[in-house]
């Protein structure tokens, strides 16, 4: 049998983790959305126990697709509750970005695994606010009819600008890398049981 193609089982564990990685972002999201300011950080902060799971992951299915099936399944739980197609967006391009760069390493290289992941989460941050400086009106109609306050769209757009846009993007990066260091430390002997260096 080829343990390098997905089994029934290594789809089961994707779905649950990625789960597990959609509820800390709507958790997140609640906590951090409340204050503008903050918000732009968002990826960043969650990148980082998100980084301890997607580090997990790598060691649990270390097989070709596995980073697409995350993407596609994170898509389809922020689309069926509203999010907009931005966010989609980015987790898709993140998505491929992953795929191809730790699949260079047969996603057991640590180093490519943390560049695609920080690629991946610089992409889905880039996707969910590049929209707030090129199409405001378009985000300034969506958060109201989302049913955030005016005065809330009005301070978080009027916070957002591109210093903040690329500032909070290498902040989503270094939150990504922050986060599979941590999972390398705390998962150390998952990782050398399955030889990932």
């Amino acid at each position: 049998m080829n343990t390098n193609k997905l089994r029934a089982k290594d789809l089961i564990t994707t779905a649950i983790f990625t789960v597990v990685t959609a509820i800390i972002f709507f958790v997140g999201s609640m906590v951090f959305g409340m204050i503008p300011v903050t918000y732009p950080f968002l990826v960043g902060i969650i990148a980082i126990p998100g980084g301890i799971i997607w580090a997990y992951m790598r060691v649990k299915v270390p097989k070709r697709f596995s980073i697409m099936i995350q993407s596609i399944v994170t898509i389809l739980i922020f689309t069926l509750t509203g999010s907009g197609p931005f966010l989609a967006i980015g987790f898709l391009v993140g998505g491929i970005a992953a795929e191809l760069i730790s699949g260079i390493g047969k996603y057991k290289n640590f180093t490519l695994n943390t560049i695609g992941y920080a690629a991946q989460m610089f992409c889905v941050h880039v996707g969910a606010f590049l929209v707030t400086i090129v199409a405001r009106d378009y985000y300034y109609d969506f958060c109201i009819n989302g049913g955030m306050s005016v005065e809330w769209t009005t301070t978080f757009l009027d916070f957002m600008s591109w210093p903040i846009l690329l500032g909070s993007g290498v902040f989503a990066i270094v939150g990504a890398v922050i986060g599979m260091l941590l999972g390398k430390a705390m998962l150390k002997k998952h990782f050398e049981k399955a030889g990932m260096v």
